[in-house]
């Protein structure tokens, strides 16, 4: 391999390891909170009283649509409403539909409730996909971009080696 090429090989590696690095510090920050919420929020026994989709429309003219849901639960006694939206928007509104619907009025869920203030509520809270959406998307990103790295890194090192072994025949 002409080194030149080793050498744009190993230029991109270590681009791709750089957004491979970036992406972990975008990814760290809400997989912490997340973790906080489920280590230290207390959670109530929460009746849905309307579950919707709603429109958002971005600054770019897109629209994307979120599930919200009002919620009433009580916390030491004290009653509380309270809205809680998705962790994440959607372009597909029939996603967010078929995710209202699993939350009809009336129904009950559980609520994890902030100790600070019980308005700040999340549902869905625990060890699954949706609860850790954006950081796993995120570090998901961040890891193919660790891959792609690693994979440069080691054809461009391979060059290396069989230009060495070929000079030693």
């Amino acid at each position: 391999m002409k080194p030149a090429l080793r050498t744009t090989l190993r230029v991109i590696a270590v681009a791709c390891l750089v957004f491979f690095l970036i992406g972990l510090l975008f990814a760290v920050p809400p997989f912490i909170e997340q973790m906080k919420v489920l280590r230290s929020w207390a959670s109530a026994d929460a009746q849905v009283l309307r579950s919707e989709v709603v429109p958002l429309r971005t600054d770019s003219g897109q629209m994307l649509y979120d599930t919200r849901l009002v919620l009433a639960y009580q916390v030491d006694g004290r009653p509380y409403v309270s809205s809680v939206g998705s962790l994440h928007q959607s372009t597909s509104y029939e996603r967010k539909k078929k995710q209202a619907e699993r939350f009809p009025p009336g129904s009950r869920t559980e609520a994890r409730y902030n100790p600070g203030d019980p308005t700040d509520v999340r549902i869905q809270a625990g060890f699954n996909v949706h609860f850790f959406a954006v950081p796993v998307f995120i570090g998901g990103v961040a890891a193919i971009f660790g891959l792609l790295g690693l994979l440069f890194f080691l054809v461009s090192r391979r060059g290396r080696a069989g230009a060495s072994a070929g000079a030693t025949c």
